[in-house]
């Protein structure tokens, strides 16, 4: 494992983002001059504009060293630095609900795939492409204001969404992701029949990835990978089960494979590829306990993405429990088995699957 060290005393203040996510249907076509808020009357808290903690760093020399030349978003050992693709990270956002919207097309072409609470108790996906194409990839949807936050690490990424209320327009719009909403003059986008309206978009990276523009970045290492011939220790866990709102998602670790294959709300969970459909499946899957609060705007909910609290690593059947930390958005979410020692806790080289549930007790378990 390594070890990050620096001689560092920081109080972190984080603001968050001054507005959420908006759906949806009505909003992504028909902006509104005033938003009315939506919020379940069960969400616990009013804007959580802010957190907050404070962390020790106590030593000055970092020896954080790569140890082989990597793909930045999977990890996977390259030999020369010429086989990463000289393009942005592209973001996609994927409906998950409701149910009937599985299989979704494209979730295992897909480096990182980030899965967020958002309104109505549902969860929305944020996919991350870079290593490989993608074709078809949707059904794609509407943003919401927390991604930002969730996503400049990635370093100016393409944002490939189907538009927002005005709120969350004009937040995409004025931060450093690369905005290519469908109902604001980006190409590539088309409906397919078979599916609810609010369904029913979708694309592929040749078509998103034609509108990079100068301002587009390109993707650094975002995880600590496990280096050759070193071995990950933790606790037995083979079958874990997370509560993500309305959801009951539940990853089951094959140990031919050695990967991760998920299940919601007792389903299969199964995604479209360009040859047929395939059960979704990960290397890996960091659960990432966050504070959810409301926006001040339009009262959806927010994660705080910015600050620390509990992870829990799942890679080769075993867990490592630990913390994450992360300063600005800017910075690669980072994580620690605790702030003492400062241990990295390492991934697979491979796919990850970023799970974010609220921060409650009894949210998360698992199974040897």
């Amino acid at each position: 494992m390594n070890r990050t060290a620096l001689a560092l005393l920081v109080t972190v203040g984080f603001v968050a983002a001054s507005c959420s996510g908006g759906d949806d249907d009505a909003s992504e076509t028909t902006p509104a001059p005033t938003i009315e808020s939506t919020v379940p009357d069960t969400e616990p808290t009013t804007t959580t504009s802010s957190t907050s903690t404070t962390v020790a760093r106590t030593t000055t020399t970092s020896t954080t060293v790569p140890d082989v030349l990597r793909m930045p978003l999977t990890g996977e050992p390259i030999d020369d630095e010429s086989e990463i693709p000289d393009r942005p990270a592209l973001v996609v956002k994927i409906s998950n609900a409701p149910l009937n919207v599985m299989p979704q097309a494209g979730l295992n072409s897909a480096d990182i795939v980030f899965e967020e609470v958002i309104n109505d108790q549902a969860t929305r996906l944020a996919a991350v492409y870079h290593s490989q194409d993608v074709d078809p990839v949707g059904p794609i949807r509407s943003g919401r204001a927390q991604d930002i936050n969730l996503l400049l690490s990635l370093q100016r990424p393409l944002f490939a969404w189907s538009g927002g209320n005005p709120a969350v327009t004009r937040a995409i719009r004025d931060s450093d992701l690369i905005d290519l909403s469908a109902v604001n003059g980006s190409s590539g986008y088309y409906r397919r029949s078979g599916r609810s309206d609010a369904n029913t978009l979708f694309s592929s990276s040749e078509a998103l990835w034609a509108q990079t523009t100068d301002e587009a970045g390109r993707p650094n290492p975002v995880y600590p990978y496990v280096s050759e011939g070193e071995e990950i220790s933790g606790a037995p866990a083979a079958r874990i089960e997370i509560i993500m709102d309305s959801l009951t998602v539940v990853w089951e670790y094959d140990e031919e494979t050695d990967g991760y294959y998920r299940m919601q709300n007792g389903r299969e969970h199964n995604t479209e590829t360009a040859d047929g459909v395939e059960p979704v499946w990960a290397k890996n899957v960091v659960v990432m306990l966050a504070d959810y609060g409301r926006n001040q705007f339009d009262g959806n909910p927010d994660a705080q993405v910015l600050g620390s609290n509990p992870v829990y690593v799942f890679t080769n059947g075993l867990v490592q429990e630990g913390e994450w930390l992360r300063f600005m958005p800017e910075d690669p979410f980072e994580f620690y088995d605790n702030f003492d020692d400062l241990n990295e806790l390492s991934l697979q080289p491979g796919r990850t699957w970023m799970e974010i549930p609220r921060n409650l007790d009894d949210i998360i378990s698992w199974e040897s």
